[in-house]
């Protein structure tokens, strides 16, 4: 098991603080090692829930933040959302109850680079020299240090700020409009309830604080700081 450097977690911890369970808001992980409850049937005909990889691709440093009950939403919505009609099994695994950790970044870059080189080829029936284009992906995966702490730390308190309030005020504002269009259906006044939509402007805020962590990598990609470089 690779266990995060005690000192990143530490300074994890005091910036984003506990959950009621005392366990880090924040919390660093190898992503082969965090695994997630999936239910259903499997390509192998298994039927049944199996432990799957939580934070799938390339191998790195992950980010995981921790969601309460509350936040995620109601049990009733839960089991409705992501129960199998074929096996009556949950996609996710049965409603955290305490609350779960799931992936908010992991800490590496990823760059296209293009290159051009000189290969021969048939133009018609000539064989020639001629260019072309060549395309690969390189991976920069970043090594816990201070500096990405630095870099990521407006982004990890705005993204903290985000989960606990108003993603929180998105669900409640969900289950009322759902209860609202109840009220509607029943006493045939559309207008009579106002519920204002805030999904959005939760997936806007989420969008400009990925951003932010995107611009992060970058730099420090470019920097050529707390990573290393290649598979």
């Amino acid at each position: 098991m690779r266990e995060a450097p005690q000192e990143f977690q530490a300074e994890l911890t005091r910036i984003g603080g506990v959950n009621r369970y005392g366990d880090p808001i924040f919390k660093l992980v190898w992503s082969q090692e965090p695994r997630t409850l999936v239910g259903g049937r499997f390509p192998d005909g298994y039927v049944g829930y199996r432990q799957m990889p939580a934070v799938p691709g390339e191998p790195c440093w992950a980010l995981m933040i921790y969601e309460s009950a509350a936040v995620i939403g109601s049990r009733e919505a839960w089991e409705r959302d992501y129960r199998d009609e074929e096996t009556g099994l949950y996609d996710c695994g049965p409603f955290p109850r305490y609350g779960r950790y799931r992936l908010l970044r992991r800490l590496m870059h990823t760059e296209l680079c293009r290159s051009v080189v000189m290969e021969m080829g048939f133009d018609g029936a000539i064989l020639r020299e001629r260019p072309v284009v060549k395309s690969e992906v390189i991976y920069h995966k970043m090594q816990p240090c201070g500096l990405i702490l630095d870099l990521m730390l407006p982004m990890l308190m705005a993204w903290r700020r985000l989960s606990e309030e108003m993603k929180l005020a998105a669900v409640l504002e969900a289950e009322k409009e759902k209860q609202a269009e109840v009220l509607r259906q029943v006493k045939d006044a559309r207008d009579s309830v106002k519920v204002k939509r805030s999904w959005q402007l939760v997936q806007k805020r989420a969008e400009q604080i990925e951003k932010g962590m995107d611009e992060a990598m970058r730099r420090a990609a470019q920097w050529g700081l707390g990573m290393a470089i290649g598979a």
